[in-house]
């Protein structure tokens, strides 16, 4: 891979990060999408198509607009995005050819830590935020049992929890200070880190002899 693609990646992302610190303007939602754009194509151009990975980036994408359009009334509906945005992602994770239980312990202890926090604030949001973050914390979870798990998943997988995390927390426990710009830098790193380790994993995995 040249380093054309993933300077450009970032350019554009520091670019919405960096834009993003002011007020808002015309079209920005579509400079927020157009590092995942470029994945997509990248990803198209590549001799291994997958649908799955393709629909992940696609709710992704969804999901920016309608937080860029109006974050307030559209929450629900941009968290629903990136629900099914997820659960793509954890359908091109398989086969799932392992399973460590002892990592289940810290990954349950982070989320019941951030969702103590939130709690109060949470009101009617409560099942919604508990759904995805059962779904998050499944495809964060899911890198390391998938047969295709590499380092560049493992790290999306977490990286998007710690995007997330900080979402929920500067929306229903306390203000984060430049929460906008460690949210992005964190997902956009998240949505790279995962795609550059779905193309570098075998899309057929061969049988393990005995």
């Amino acid at each position: 891979m040249t380093i054309t693609i993933p300077f450009c990646y970032c350019l554009l992302a520091l670019a919405y990060i960096w834009l993003s610190r002011f007020e808002e303007f015309p079209l920005s939602f579509l400079l927020k999408i157009l590092p995942l754009l470029l994945l997509s194509g990248w990803l198209i151009k590549s001799r291994a198509t997958q649908p799955w990975l393709l629909a992940a980036l696609a709710f992704s994408m969804l999901g920016d607009v309608l937080l860029a359009w109006d974050g307030e009334r559209l929450f629900v509906f941009g968290l629903a995005a990136f629900l099914l945005g997820h659960l793509s992602y954890l359908m091109n994770l398989r086969p799932f050819t392992r399973f460590y239980p002892a990592l289940l312990l810290p990954y349950l202890c982070f989320a019941a830590l951030v969702l103590s926090l939130m709690w109060p604030q949470l009101g009617a949001m409560a099942l919604p935020v508990c759904i995805y973050i059962a779904v998050i914390l499944s495809m964060s979870f899911g890198t390391w049992c998938s047969g295709r798990a590499n380092s560049w998943l493992i790290a999306g997988g977490l990286l998007f929890i710690a995007s997330d995390s900080l979402i929920g927390l500067n929306k229903f426990y306390q203000a984060i200070p430049y929460a906008g710009s460690w949210i992005m830098l964190t997902y956009y790193a998240a949505q790279f880190a995962l795609v550059r380790g779905f193309l570098q994993a075998p899309t057929q995995l061969q049988p393990q002899s005995d």
